[in-house]
C-alpha cells in the first residue's frame, strides 16, 4: 500500500513539475504577448498621427478649391452684371438711332 501512495505521489509530482512548466511558458507567451502590444498600440499612434496630417492637408486643399470656385464665380457674375449694362447701353443707342431716323 505504502509502494502504492509512494507511486502515485510520484505521478502526482510528475504531473505539478508538467504544469510548472507550461505555466512558464505561458508566462513567456504572455510577456511576447504584452509585448506585441505594447507594439501595436505605437503603431496604430503613428498611424493616427499621419492620418490626421493627411485630413488636415485635404481640409486645406478642399477650402482652396472652394475658394478658387467662389472667387471665379464672383468675377463671372461680375463680368455678367457688366456685359449686362453695356447691351442695355446698347439698346439705347439702337432706340434713340431709330427714332432720330423715323
Amino acid at each position: 500500500m505504502e509502494e502504492r501512495i509512494l507511486q502515485l505521489l510520484e505521478g502526482l509530482n510528475a504531473k505539478v513539475d508538467n504544469i510548472e512548466t507550461e505555466m512558464g511558458g505561458l508566462k513567456s507567451e504572455v510577456g511576447s504577448l504584452k509585448s506585441d502590444m505594447g507594439d501595436l498600440k505605437s503603431e496604430v499612434g503613428s498611424l493616427r498621427t499621419e492620418m490626421h496630417s493627411r485630413f488636415d492637408r485635404v481640409d486645406h486643399l478642399l477650402e482652396g478649391t472652394g475658394g478658387q470656385f467662389e472667387h471665379q464665380t464672383s468675377q463671372r457674375i461680375a463680368e455678367g452684371q457688366a456685359i449686362s449694362k453695356e447691351l442695355t447701353s446698347i439698346k439705347l443707342r439702337i432706340f434713340d438711332l431709330e427714332t432720330k431716323t423715323m
